[in-house]
């Protein structure tokens, strides 16, 4: 009995917490513009250098990897720069999200110090944020797909669902991270570590196909490998999400367990937010 009252709880929790990102919605989209707005307020070029420095990476990394180290074209017969691009759009929302996320609470401590404000919406708010980015990385996808052939397609609406996977996903992780950074500032050392294992993890510069088939495992087991295939396939028109229902089920799987350590953590640290920021 004790037990599922605890269950009981720690779903109510859960729900509580997306209960409050949808009531305060209007609130987390405006400090989500004002966010992206004030990253580049202080350069002379301002978000001009949102868009150009991931551009400057993609150009760097197209350059070395196909003119330099002759990677050419992918094991399905897809050009490099497409299979770059279509993959590192993903990375680069994954990575500037953790990264801004993380030191949200202490970024923003005086609003963690007022009583009558909803923290909670703090990395959600920073989330949104790096979407405007995002949006505009997926557009030039489009447009470099659209210029080699490929053309929009229903297969193109996935990135619908794709793009609420990375959401929902980065939105536990986030809730973990940042709830730990006001006690443990070396997290952000940590992550940075962890992103360079998972970018070079994840077939973004590389194809699984690659790799001898018993380590396709390990590689499935990144749940970054779920969502990047899956923008792959939305461009290419090459599958639908409900073909690969055993990563479906293990991605969510290991998403919701995310979500639910998050909310825990985030429960049990709070109180304690005042006394370290």
């Amino acid at each position: 009995m004790v037990l599922f009252y605890e269950r009981f709880y720690m779903f109510k929790d859960f729900y509580s917490f997306f209960k409050d990102l949808w009531k305060n919605r209007k609130l987390i989209c405006t400090f989500a513009a004002n966010d992206f707005k004030a990253k580049y307020a202080g350069s002379f070029f301002g978000v001009f250098w949102a868009f150009f420095t991931p551009l400057v990476t993609i150009g760097v990394y197209w350059f070395v990897f196909e003119k330099g180290l002759k990677a050419g074209m992918t094991d399905d017969s897809v050009p490099f720069i497409l299979y770059l691009v279509t993959g590192i759009i993903v990375w680069f929302f994954f990575s500037d999200t953790i990264m801004t996320a993380t030191n949200c609470f202490r970024e923003y401590s005086y609003l963690v110090k007022k009583v009558v404000f909803n923290i909670r919406i703090l990395p959600t708010t920073k989330l949104l944020s790096n979407l405007y980015t995002h949006f505009f990385f997926i557009g030039i996808a489009f447009i470099l797909t659209i210029l080699y052939g490929f053309m929009p397609s229903l297969y193109s609406l996935q990135l619908i669902y794709y793009l609420f996977c990375l959401i929902v996903f980065l939105t536990g992780i986030t809730w973990i991270t940042a709830s730990i950074q006001p006690f443990f500032s070396d997290i952000s050392q940590l992550i940075s570590v962890v992103l360079q294992v998972l970018m070079w993890g994840s077939p973004i510069l590389w194809s699984i196909n690659a790799f001898p088939e018993q380590y396709h495992i390990m590689f499935k087991l990144n749940p970054l490998f779920y969502i990047v295939q899956g923008y792959r396939e939305s461009f290419f028109g090459t599958g639908w999400f409900w073909q690969h229902r055993g990563m479906s089920l293990y991605f969510w799987g290991f998403t919701f367990l995310m979500l639910i350590l998050g909310t825990i953590i985030f429960k049990k640290m709070k109180p304690h937010f005042s006394d370290v920021l």
